[in-house]
């Protein structure tokens, strides 16, 4: 079977279910919302719109609701399931279904970081159109290994139980000084979206790190599943 064949299932799942979109637009409002607020208040920049409420919350949330939305709210061993039965390797199926919703992630968090950075820039930071581009770099690399951290947690339990467990896993390991936080995706997405370095790794050290979080998981999670 093709790999445009393997990747049509989870691409129609994204498209046709309300899952994904609603997450979508909920926290394009909640983000788009709270950065309103804060320039109302004159403690609005675009390093705090994205610090404060999109590398927290937003981006982690909206790859886990896009992982999720692609394998039709099942773990990963079920979602493939169906091509499976018409002969497809078990294991291609999961690959394609996670790397669709990896880069569904990536566009999400991309646009959505983007949006943000438009709605609070103000005199003091860097140049619009630069800020866009290097906003849009860092947050589609940051949500693309959020989405594949995620997926590789999808392969875990009966119904990928472990999408949730490595969401906080994400936030608790993110937030730690020691060199343990390296291998979650939060802690290099903060560093390249203008906040603390990675356990004094340089910016472009995180963005290896993220496209070896990539690389990493979906391997594994791919392997999680049986022939």
């Amino acid at each position: 079977m093709s790999a445009l064949a393997l990747a049509r299932l989870p691409v129609a799942r994204l498209v046709r279910t309300r899952r994904g979109v609603l997450a979508l637009v909920w926290w394009i409002l909640f983000g788009l919302g709270t950065t309103l607020i804060a320039r109302r208040v004159h403690a609005s920049s675009a390093d705090r719109a994205l610090l404060g409420v999109y590398v927290p919350f937003v981006l982690p949330l909206i790859a886990y609701a896009m992982v999720g939305a692609a394998l039709g709210g099942e773990g990963l061993v079920a979602a493939v399931r169906p091509l499976a039965r018409f002969g497809a390797s078990p294991r291609a199926s999961a690959l394609a279904a996670g790397i669709i919703a990896t880069a569904t992630s990536a566009i999400a968090c991309a646009l959505i970081a983007v949006m943000l950075v438009v709605v609070a820039h103000n005199a003091l930071d860097p140049p619009l159109g630069r800020d866009i581009a290097l906003t849009a770099y860092a947050g589609g690399l940051a949500g693309a290994a959020h989405g594949a951290f995620f997926v590789l947690g999808s392969a875990v339990g009966a119904r990928g139980g472990g999408r949730g467990a490595m969401l906080v896993v994400n936030w608790v390991l993110g937030a730690s000084p020691a060199w343990i936080s390296a291998l979650v995706p939060y802690t290099h997405a903060r560093s390249l979206l203008g906040g603390l370095p990675a356990v004094s790794l340089s910016e472009t050290a995180s963005a290896w790190a993220l496209v070896a979080i990539i690389v990493v998981s979906l391997g594994l999670a791919a392997l999680r599943v049986r022939r």
